[in-house]
């Protein structure tokens, strides 16, 4: 059954425009949560949630629903004249990037450039939905996990928004100086994601077969000199660099999958100078399962 979209009015806006009456339902808070989980297993540091682009992500939902500026060749990054913003078409083939940066400082007092992050269905969306879809799509998966043309961004705020049948999430390098955030159930709620990334100090040392596929860049004949490479490439931001060490070889690994399929997708994302990187499954030595 297809979900009637919401009857959103002028007053919505008027609703939204005052970051002091503005919660975010629990729905969003789930979605935040979501992305953070998905971070922290790749051993990815947690994004604080953001009340401002929480409100922008809201804002450009009621703006899609209402104004529909999705339309030709614009996007659903694209914004209508119909608001307190400058409207704009982020066309599909030559993307006018500014109009996406610039609503974080056109509709709050957020302080730096702002990055969107769009799931649409025909029925209502849910959180777990849209992490799902996004995970699954190299564009979104890419913004989620800093790596291609992210892998030098630092995300340090992060908004949600859910409403019909759009989920979107707003991803800002700067601090939110916005504070107090609260659920529209009455929750006052802290800045910090529910879950915390667990904190490693270095690669990890894999001695045995885990059934899972490495992406492997380089061998050593001793373990001393193996681990000194992976220690390097784990501080270069390779949170999951380890030493694999199988048949009397001592190898270094940038990244590890579950199955083969996302260990290639994994290897095509790696920056250009690691390109190199080739694929070694490691096995449990009575586990035939995935040969």
């Amino acid at each position: 059954m297809i979900a009637a979209m919401p009857v959103l009015t002028d007053k919505t806006y008027a609703q939204q425009d005052s970051l002091n009456d503005f919660c975010i339902s629990s729905e969003e808070y789930r979605l935040y949560n979501l992305v953070n989980e998905y971070r922290n297993s790749l051993n990815i540091p947690v994004i604080p949630l953001s009340k401002s682009l929480s409100q922008v992500a809201r804002q450009h939902i009621t703006d899609l629903i209402i104004n529909k500026p999705d339309t030709g060749s614009c996007s659903f990054h694209s914004w209508s004249d119909k608001g307190k913003w400058q409207a704009c078409c982020f066309a599909r083939a030559s993307r006018d990037k500014l109009c996406m940066q610039t609503k974080p400082g056109e509709l709050t007092t957020y302080p730096g450039k702002g990055y969107e992050v769009v799931y649409w269905e025909s029925r209502e969306a849910t959180a777990a939905k849209a992490i799902e879809q996004w995970k699954e799509t190299s564009a979104a998966r890419s913004v989620l996990t800093n790596v291609l043309e992210w892998e030098d961004y630092d995300w340090k705020a992060l908004g949600v928004g859910i409403e019909g049948g759009f989920a979107i999430i707003w991803l800002g390098e700067e601090t939110d100086p916005e504070k107090e955030i609260r659920t529209c159930e009455g929750e006052s709620i802290t800045n910090q994601p529910l879950v915390q990334t667990k904190k490693k100090t270095g690669p990890q040392i894999i001695t045995a077969g885990t059934n899972r596929f490495y992406l492997i860049y380089g061998n050593y004949g001793s373990i001393k000199e193996a681990k000194e490479m992976a220690t390097k490439y784990f501080n270069e931001g390779f949170s999951k660099a380890s030493v694999i060490t199988k048949d009397g070889k001592f190898r270094i690994s940038l990244n590890d999958y579950p199955s083969k399929e996302l260990a290639q997708q994994g290897k095509k994302e790696l920056p250009a100078k690691y390109q190199d990187a080739w694929i070694m499954p490691y096995f449990l030595s009575n586990d035939t399962s995935l040969r």
